[in-house]
């Protein structure tokens, strides 16, 4: 039964279909005209008016025709793009939540290892600590998880209201990094001004965390190195500001760069997450009416993204 499979697929059941379609019109035509032949052949032969056969009907016929064909055409490949699309965005769907299951069941079997820990052994002070350290480490990551579904909701609801107030995004970001130290002790960023000048922008504060957050721990996670090292700069450019996270991880290839902001999107199979962070973040930027750029030499390359966003005034 597995040989005769491909007749079912859809790309073959379109083909065919096409096919068959042209070729009916092809012969339907090709018929049409041979009948129109004979009856020159008769109206010459018996001395007749040929215009009491409305010639010019005739090809007034198969232009129709070949409109509604075209029509039918244009239709059934619309219906066929479009099947294909919801068939990749269930794959998608499907590879979300087989790995997002991952993600949720992974922190808490390791939460319920280390409490059985607990429960079974008399641990040193020293020891606690170091377990108890361990779970926060898992909360929090099932936390992130959690919240990346809630804010996918809160994002594509359309009476979703953005709160924006004019910040200093320069010192923003600085605040971000000083209130979560703990999230990139392993590793190093280094914040720094292209441009001496004030970085305004009318962002919602909740968001924008949700930005950096979500770029910076990327490049922490997705990373080879001993010591994951993240250089953040500012520049002007004009009525927009340019905020630029060059990493050392692990890079993109370039035929992964234009697909990794989609929804539900992951380079590879065995890619941990949930695919949806750095869709969040094009969102979140679009909202901001800014977008977010990519570039990479390679695997093993690192990455720089590019934030785009538009710049406010100095003036209060």
């Amino acid at each position: 039964m597995r040989s005769f499979k491909w007749y079912f697929h859809p790309i073959f059941i379109f083909t065919f279909s096409l096919i068959a379609l042209i070729t009916s019109l092809v012969v339907y035509i090709q018929s049409y005209l041979g009948v129109y032949d004979s009856l020159r052949i008769f109206v010459d032969k018996n001395k007749i008016e040929a215009v009491q056969f409305l010639e010019a009907d005739t090809w007034v016929t198969i232009l129709f025709l070949s409109v509604l064909v075209a029509i039918i055409l244009a239709g059934t490949i619309i219906i066929f793009v479009y099947y294909q699309k919801v068939i990749q965005l269930y794959r998608l769907q499907q590879n979300f939540i087989n790995g997002f299951t991952h993600e949720l069941k992974t922190p808490i079997a390791s939460m319920r290892l280390f409490l059985d820990t607990f429960k079974k052994h008399e641990l040193s002070r020293e020891d606690q600590l170091k377990y108890i350290e361990y779970m926060i480490r898992d909360t929090e990551r099932l936390s992130d998880n959690v919240g990346q579904i809630l804010n996918l909701g809160r994002i594509e609801d359309k009476n979703f209201t953005v709160k924006r107030y004019r910040h200093n995004l320069f010192l923003f970001l600085e605040d971000f990094l000083a209130k979560n130290p703990h999230l990139f002790e392993d590793g190093e960023i280094i914040v720094k001004k292209i441009d001496h000048v004030d970085y305004f922008a009318l962002i919602d504060t909740s968001l924008m965390e949700m930005v950096f957050m979500n770029i910076l721990t990327n490049a922490f996670r997705y990373n080879n190195t001993k010591k994951p090292i993240v250089e953040i700069s500012f520049r002007s450019l004009g009525r927009k500001m340019a905020i630029d996270f060059v990493d050392n991880g692990k890079g993109i290839d370039k035929s992964e760069q234009r697909n990794i902001f989609r929804k539900f999107y992951q380079i590879g199979k065995t890619t941990k997450g949930s695919g949806l962070g750095l869709y969040l973040t094009s969102q979140i930027l679009k909202i901001h009416k800014g977008r977010i750029d990519i570039e990479s030499e390679g695997l093993e390359k690192g990455s720089t993204f590019t934030l785009l966003i538009q710049r406010e005034s100095t003036k209060s």
